[in-house]
């Protein structure tokens, strides 16, 4: 955060050195420009969760301090450095006691919500692959498994079965996660249950 409000803090006054053909508003529209896509690196899509939104707006006024600065209004970017300080401290706060409510309500509503068991088939060499993947794909939308059971079928196969604990997002995230290991060509068979259903 601090060398892109002092790469601004230079790019700016630079404008402000040179005599000729030099104009301060110019280049603050050029640095505006450049640090957009710097921040949009640090917006990343994981699953169901977008992260990196407050980092990459903080990014950007950061980017406006440094050019308020360069420019000659000091005593305004100090000003708006506090400003986001203190936007960055009230979203935490607020974020925390939104992050505790969720967490209640996931609690009451999926309390009453079946699990679902997930069974993924495969050749025998390809387990630890199979592994992996199941639970990268659990990791990626936030889920947790109450059971996760390995057997041996004939004709060098094995058998993945996962008993995935209820979740608000459990039905949609199981079908992208049936859907992406189906792409995978160490998966043979992939079907889901409900857990009653269960035969293992």
């Amino acid at each position: 955060m601090t060398l892109v409000s002092l790469g601004a803090t230079m790019f700016v006054s630079l404008s402000t050195l040179i005599v000729d053909d030099s104009s301060p508003t110019r280049i603050a529209a050029q640095v505006v420009s450049g640090i957009g896509f710097l921040a949009g690196g640090v917006i990343l899509r994981d699953g169901f969760s977008v992260t990196g939104l407050n980092t990459a707006a903080t990014l950007w006024c950061t980017a406006a301090v440094g050019s308020m600065i360069g420019a000659g209004f000091i005593l305004e970017g100090l000003l708006a450095a506090l400003l986001i300080a203190l936007t960055n401290i009230v979203i935490r706060f607020f974020s925390r006691k939104v992050d505790v409510i969720v967490a209640d309500y996931q609690q009451e509503t999926t309390e009453f919500m079946k699990s679902i068991v997930l069974t993924v088939t495969g050749l025998r060499t390809t387990e630890v692959l199979l592994r992996t993947e199941m639970m990268q794909q659990l990791d990626r939308y936030y889920l947790t498994f109450a059971s996760f059971v390995c057997r041996d079928l004939a004709e060098g196969k094995v058998q993945l079965q996962v008993e995935i604990e209820p979740a608000l997002n459990i039905e949609l995230a199981v079908q992208e996660i049936v859907a992406n290991l189906s792409k995978k060509v160490e998966v043979l068979e992939i079907y889901q249950l409900v857990g009653e259903e269960s035969s293992w």
